[in-house]
């Protein structure tokens, strides 16, 4: 199959966005495309509320954002309605309430006021449990599904809790994610190398090549959850000057670590054990770092690269509208093939798509 670089003819339909990548109609057609591929292959048994498919349903509210095409906004309020705005039952694992933010910003266009109350019901009983007794550590603890043990965790929790106290006002549900957030970080963050770990297994752990074990989506999930939490957070917030501080770190970080295609390798500081581009954590390399450009948190010098980051996903997708060579459902550097997909790695191409828009509109 043909690649987008290329005129792919599929059907009567012609598709060569590829030629025009810094059109804002270019943009929009690939990310519709992409999309509407992803809408008629669904993820095999899995619910539609798992993490999995928390990053396209914040995808497709952005779709509907830059294009206006209602079908995808309800897409989503059919989702949540069927499902009675809750999220899985086990609550306390940051994975399952990580569909919450989509929901939150549901909400932000219909005002549906059981989506904040469901969500808020949620909340309260996890801020209840408190912060001191928090085990970060993911070794030997029977509970590290009910804490931000894990780094991807920074991207499932913590955005929906900053996003309620911006709808509510209520700001111990940022106090919240502050406390938690830093109690991760600060137990696996590498302040040597400005990169994290996924988990306490990794620390002091090295590849077979004798390198540090960073993996690419898992950082791609903390860089994107910090600007998850900066989008929503005040300016004025005495939190704010941190997290901007880490998100710089990592930024600057990542891309000094882009290869010479434009992506970025599941094993940051190793990419002799895979040596091909990976695309989910791409996608959110991608994503994370257009806002930075567009938010003034990194200098336009780095546009060129970011740039060559959106171009080198869309040779990623063929003419089908499928994005391929995404790692599969992991939680360390490991193999992954052209013909491979997955929904969170859709999701975050979209994502991606509206910052590239916004990137030329500005």
């Amino acid at each position: 199959m043909k690649k987008i670089g290329l005129m792919c003819t599929l059907g009567l339909w012609a598709f060569s966005v590829f030629s025009q990548p810094m059109k804002v109609s270019g943009i929009k057609e690939v990310m519709v495309r992409t999309a509407e591929w992803q809408l008629v292959h669904p993820v095999p048994n899995e619910s539609i509320l798992t993490w999995v498919h928390a990053p396209f349903y914040l995808g497709l509210l952005d779709l509907y954002d830059v294009t206006g095409e209602k079908k995808y906004l309800d897409t989503l309020h059919a989702i949540g309605e069927k499902k009675s705005w809750r999220p899985l039952p086990h609550i306390l694992d940051p994975d399952n309430i990580a569909v919450l933010d989509a929901f939150l910003r549901t909400y932000e266009k219909c005002k549906d006021p059981t989506i904040l109350s469901e969500t808020k019901w949620v909340l309260d009983i996890i801020l209840s449990r408190g912060t001191k007794q928090a085990m970060v550590s993911l070794k030997n603890n029977p509970y590290f599904k009910e804490w931000m043990t894990w780094c991807d965790a920074l991207y499932m929790s913590p955005p929906v809790l900053a996003r309620m106290t911006k709808l509510t006002g209520e700001k111990k549900y940022l106090d919240y994610m502050n406390t938690m957030w830093w109690k991760t970080s600060d137990y696996l963050y590498s302040k040597e190398d400005s990169l994290i770990y996924r988990d306490d297994r990794y620390i002091g752990k090295l590849s077979k090549n004798g390198k540090k074990i960073f993996w690419g989506r898992g950082n791609g999930w903390v860089l994107a959850g910090l600007v998850r939490v900066l989008e929503v957070l005040p300016q004025d917030s005495p939190y704010r000057g941190r997290f901007e501080q880490q998100y710089r770190e990592m930024a600057y970080k990542i891309l000094s670590l882009q290869q010479p295609e434009g992506l970025w390798t599941c094993s940051l500081l190793d990419p002799e054990y895979l040596s091909n581009g990976e695309s989910s954590c791409s996608t959110l390399f991608c994503y994370a770092l257009a806002y930075g450009l567009n938010n003034d948190l990194l200098d336009k010098e780095y546009l060129p690269q970011i740039w060559r980051a959106w171009n080198a996903l869309c040779n990623n997708i063929n003419a089908e509208g499928r994005l391929g060579y995404v790692q599969q459902v992991a939680g360390d550097p490991f193999p992954f093939h052209e013909n491979e997909w997955h929904i969170y790695a859709t999701g975050a191409f979209l994502m991606a798509g509206k910052q590239m828009i916004e990137v030329i509109e500005k």
